[in-house]
């Protein structure tokens, strides 16, 4: 598999949105014996955006967190993509009518196919002859909010009010993320790490990071890593497009976190640690028997929406369930499960 690595920033203030609404993330890497202590600058972006939230950059974080797997689409890339690419966020906000009408496409494209669950000619003629039902399809879509069935009716409706809407706010959150420190501090360490880089060290992390989670992409496709700073032992998970796949990776877990493979005996620690917990075994009794959506399983479970996501980004860290990143699904893994027992009756010299 070719693989790509390079920092496209847009990916690392997308990061910093999504610990300030996630804060359990601490947690969750203290579980599974990772000491994170989140910087100075990294609170004090969270602090500075809490305090600021008002009605456009509600929606517009709500969006990023929700949805934010659909960046490539919204920021794409005009560069060729080669080893120690730098995209400053500046660089992916000129929205022009070609750039406008290509978002629009592979939107329609991404959003026809995996929540509408229908072809995209379909979509497209909906929004000239049948908006209102178009617009009753998205509001149907589980798992989100009604900020961000708001923004995807914008950008099918009038997707250069949308784009007008979503580079304004990113200037705002850009004000905040040089206000905090932030910035310089992640372009800083990015820029230290470019310096000493080697493929080799890149590569070998990858493969940990597969075998640890047990993934086997389609290796005819590209994997373009994109570095991270803001949480730095934190990663998006892989994500797969039709011609390439994408994961947004920390530079912790590059130098430090996968830099040797796992032991066996430290993985099977790490999942019976998660299942212990009566909540997380309960949601893996019920993925037993079909996905569901997180809201779902918070209405199983009786527990908030917030509650909930701590123990599914515990279960995922322990590669225990997929996310459908595109469908907000999740997915009990279950060759995790057999393995577990088998691993088990190997350490334990069991037959």
């Amino acid at each position: 598999m070719k693989i790509i690595t390079g920092y496209f920033e847009i990916y690392d203030l997308t990061m910093a949105i999504y610990f300030s609404f996630n804060t359990d993330v601490t947690r969750v890497l203290k579980i599974l014996g990772v000491e994170y202590t989140p910087s100075k600058e990294m609170l004090s972006f969270r602090d500075k955006l809490l305090k600021s939230l008002d009605w456009s950059t509600r929606i517009y974080t709500t969006f990023m967190n929700e949805l934010g797997v659909i960046a490539p689409i919204l920021f794409p890339v005009r560069v060729k993509m080669v080893d120690k690419t730098i995209v400053k966020i500046e660089d992916s906000l000129d929205f022009n009518d070609e750039t406008l009408k290509i978002i629009r496409e592979r939107f329609i494209q991404v959003l026809s196919v995996r929540r509408l669950k229908i072809p995209p000619d379909d979509v497209k003629k909906m929004i000239e002859e049948k908006p209102g039902e178009l617009t009753r399809r998205v509001e149907e879509i589980e798992g989100i909010s009604r900020d961000s069935k708001w923004f995807i009716n914008q950008l099918l409706f009038f997707p250069r009010t949308a784009l007008d809407f979503l580079e304004s706010n990113t200037w705002k959150m850009l004000k905040i993320y040089e206000e905090s420190g932030l910035r310089s501090v992640n372009f800083s360490e990015i820029g230290k790490f470019m310096k000493s880089y080697q493929s080799e060290m890149i590569n070998n992390s990858i493969r940990n990071y597969f075998e640890y989670y047990d993934i086997h992409p389609d290796e005819s496709k590209p994997l373009y890593v994109a570095l991270q700073n803001s949480v730095p032992h934190t990663n998006s998970g892989l994500m797969t497009y039709p011609s390439f796949h994408l994961l947004i990776m920390g530079l912790g877990e590059i130098t430090k976190d996968f830099s040797e493979s796992i032991p066996l005996e430290d993985r099977v620690r790490n999942v019976l640690k998660v299942i212990g917990d009566e909540t997380r075994f309960k949601i893996i009794q019920y993925l037993f028997d079909k996905p569901a959506t997180q809201k779902e399983l918070a209405e199983v479970t009786g527990l908030s929406k917030s509650t909930i996501s701590y123990h599914i980004s515990l279960l995922f860290k322990a590669s225990l369930v997929d996310i459908d990143v595109f469908n907000n699904i999740v997915m009990l893994r279950r060759e995790t499960i057999k393995k577990l027992v088998k691993n088990l009756k190997s350490i334990l010299n069991l037959r």
